[in-house]
């Protein structure tokens, strides 16, 4: 436990939440931490919680600042972080003791450039939400199958959490100030600079479901940045890795179904009507391509039937 590892919290009205989450990384067995808060203009009791940390404890620093959304914290904290790794907890979940040590382990065991574990679905009351994530599988992957599993979904996604960087990373990569969806934006871009990432199965993140974050809203047109941000993501990665083109396809069919079924049709017709067509446009590689996987073949064969997601 030699480099100092930094975890950026961004922190927004959480403050029902934000005692645990702080509380889980400060009692970390990997101790040689660097933890920076970034209160993003919380209205509620978050600035106050969060300095009372910064006294307590030397390894914790705290950024205030004007609310500027989740992708200008996180850019906040990465313009001055001290770690030579570093991996983000948003405000409102919390870790396993053993999160940062397994992660960092990881890259060590592997001589990875970065680590993903699994992760943990919960509500309030710490209750399970839905399917848990595939655990207890370990392997190590070079580039070209890093980009695989991210494209396929089959055992992590786009999500910055849960994920051990290399901070020299981020040195002329942020997240995209405004936009939502921002981890599909850049966490793919980083792993441009990875030689070998490695993944272990252990579930040690607890994401919370909260119905009122970002991803639960009703819809608004700054959904299209799932589409946007999805599609670009396709093209960089199968420009380096043309024999990726149908799983990339298959990624991008996804987005088409989640904006299909968040999009108000008659509200956004034109919007609605592009994501239909494209959804088409894959539909067949999603049928015929055998990694795509039953749930996207399901969807795909229903959309022979009608305008149905």
């Amino acid at each position: 436990m030699t480099d100092l590892v930094t975890v950026i919290v961004p922190v927004y009205n959480t403050e029902k939440y934000i005692k645990k989450c702080v509380d889980s990384i400060l009692g970390q067995t990997y101790t040689e931490l660097e933890v920076i808060l970034v209160d993003d203009g919380s209205t509620d009791s978050c600035p106050r919680i969060c300095d009372s940390y910064a006294e307590r404890d030397s390894r914790v620093r705290v950024i205030h600042k004007e609310n500027g959304g989740l992708s200008d914290a996180r850019n906040a904290a990465l313009d001055i972080v001290s770690g030579s790794y570093v991996t983000f907890v948003d405000g409102d979940d919390y870790i396993e003791k053993n999160y940062v040590e397994y992660l960092y382990s990881l890259i060590k065991k592997y001589g990875a450039d970065m680590s993903i574990c699994s992760y943990k679905s919960v509500d309030a009351d710490g209750k399970p939400v839905g399917s848990p994530a595939k655990c207890g599988k370990e392997f190590v992957m070079d580039r070209k199958q890093a980009f695989f599993e991210l494209l396929s979904r089959k055992y992590f996604s786009n999500s910055a959490c849960f994920r051990l960087f290399k901070t020299e990373h981020f040195r002329d990569i942020r997240f995209p100030k405004g936009r939502i969806f921002e981890d599909v934006a850049t966490v793919y871009k980083t792993m441009f600079l990875c030689d070998r990432v490695a993944f272990g199965g252990e579930a040690l993140y607890y994401y919370l479901f909260r119905r009122g974050s970002i991803s639960r809203n009703e819809y608004t047109p700054a959904r299209e940045d799932a589409v946007i941000f999805g599609e670009q993501m396709a093209r960089d990665i199968t420009e380096m890795y043309p024999e990726l083109r149908k799983i990339a396809d298959c990624r991008c069919f996804d987005s088409y179904v989640t904006f299909l079924k968040d999009v108000d049709r008659e509200g956004y017709p034109d919007k609605w009507t592009e994501a239909w067509e494209k959804l088409k446009s894959k539909r067949k590689t999603v049928l015929t391509y055998g990694s795509s996987g039953i749930k996207r073949k399901v969807i795909a064969l229903a959309s022979y039937f009608g305008k149905i997601i």
